[in-house]
């Protein structure tokens, strides 16, 4: 079962977080700055925060999205941010009947890099993290913490005031972090781009140390023809994590985008 938080009035908004993230990392920000326009719902991905961790199986992408899409609102707008967004885009295209629109932050068509995708970490990073998270949990998510903030303006301090704030929280379940890294490994939805019909915004920190800025510079503008529905926005001095660097810049951007669709 999976935890969600619903709050806020106006059109449905559903957010879905980032690996080793939970609801409460960005509840706050969107009460403060989304709930005003929408009715919000934050989803919490399986095994993390008070969502139970699904079993193992060999059908763990589909498993995730068959739980994710059961809590969806019956129409909605979906942002995903990083993980989130892999999800959210392979949603837009098996439930599309429900997406009105598509906002991925800080997220790509596929994480990890291949043959043929240059914009995305190296997969040894990720089998670095598999092994770490195994050997020192708590360290692992802390600096993969410090990574996605760092780049943003203000880093320093902004690092320091979210390690204080989650201090309190609970860990992820270990099956949660490994199916999620799994996740950032295999998913690739450029094969469903096309299939995608609904309007999508791709809003991206400028300073992201997970997405090449050649991936905004080379890729980005490919999309154009691949979406034709497609709008870029670049938030200038953020990172991996803007809504906590640039809550309100962040927030006008999902606005007007969202309010754009519904006139």
């Amino acid at each position: 079962m999976l935890k969600t938080d619903t709050f806020g009035q106006g059109p449905n908004l559903t957010l879905l977080h980032g690996w080793a993230a939970q609801n409460s990392d960005w509840k706050s920000w969107a009460e403060t700055e989304l709930a005003p326009y929408f009715t919000v719902t934050l989803i919490e991905l399986p095994g993390f925060g008070n969502s139970e961790a699904l079993p193992d199986s060999q059908h763990i992408e589909a498993d995730w999205i068959a739980a994710i899409t059961d809590k969806l609102p019956t129409q909605t707008h979906l942002l995903g941010w990083s993980l989130g967004g892999l999800l959210a885009q392979k949603i837009a295209v098996e439930s599309s009947e429900r997406i009105q629109s598509l906002i991925c932050l800080a997220s790509t068509p596929r994480f990890t890099q291949s043959d043929d995708w240059k914009w995305g970490v190296s997969p040894s990073l990720i089998a670095d993290f598999i092994q770490a998270i195994g050997s020192d949990t708590a360290a692992t998510l802390k600096h993969f913490w410090k990574l996605q903030i760092q780049g943003s303006h203000g880093a320093r301090q902004l690092i320091k005031e979210f390690m204080a704030k989650i201090q309190d929280s609970s860990l992820p379940s270990m099956k949660g972090l490994l199916q999620g890294l799994e996740l950032l490994k295999s998913i690739d939805c450029r094969p469903c781009t096309q299939e995608i019909q609904c309007p999508v915004l791709w809003l991206l920190g400028e300073n992201d140390p997970l997405i090449p800025v050649n991936f905004i510079q080379d890729f980005m503008a490919e999309f154009s023809t691949i979406q034709p529905t497609v709008k870029v926005e670049i938030l200038s001095g953020a990172a991996h994590m803007p809504f906590l660097s640039h809550p309100t810049e962040t927030a006008e951007k999902i606005i007007a985008f969202v309010q754009n669709q519904n006139p």
